[in-house]
């Protein structure tokens, strides 16, 4: 007998996040991140490795409106909690590149570039200071495809 459906269960959580109306979203998002830098490393590897393993469940054009609400959210973070949750990400997809094998790269590159300059910036200038000092910056660079390298400025 199995255990839970976790990824189903994010897969949910995301959907709901993905069908509120910005106003809510927004705040809801700032509350589960913010939330997410008092878990246990281990719980903030399993949340990441479970919204990775749930995102390419959800319609594309929802996962959108959703990345680019979490990456306002997140551009408005100090530094040291961007490149925190980033090596969260950095070392689940060094762990399982094949974790974002089926996300909708488009899509999520076109949330990124639909945000202000200076989020964008804010966002690209984080994740680089981090792939600069992360062990397993090649596995991170090869699991990426051309575009949203090119967006984040890595080539």
């Amino acid at each position: 007998m199995s255990g839970p459906d976790l990824s189903g269960t994010a897969g949910n959580i995301i959907q709901i996040l993905a069908n509120l109306p910005d106003f809510l979203r927004k705040p809801m998002l700032q509350k589960r991140l913010t939330e997410f830098f008092d878990m246990a490393p281990a719980e903030k590897q399993e949340t990441i490795a479970l919204a990775l393993a749930a995102a390419p469940t959800i319609d594309p054009q929802k996962l959108s409106i959703l990345v680019k609400t979490w990456l306002e959210v997140l551009a408005g973070f100090d530094a040291d909690r961007r490149a925190a949750i980033f090596e969260v990400y950095c070392k689940q997809i060094a762990s399982k590149p094949e974790s974002i094998s089926r996300l909708d790269f488009q899509a999520l590159t076109g949330a990124f570039l639909s945000l202000a300059d200076r989020e964008r910036e804010v966002l690209s200038d984080s994740f680089k200071e981090l792939l600069l000092s992360f062990p397993a910056r090649g596995k991170i660079l090869s699991a990426m495809p051309e575009y949203p390298k090119r967006a984040l400025g890595l080539v």
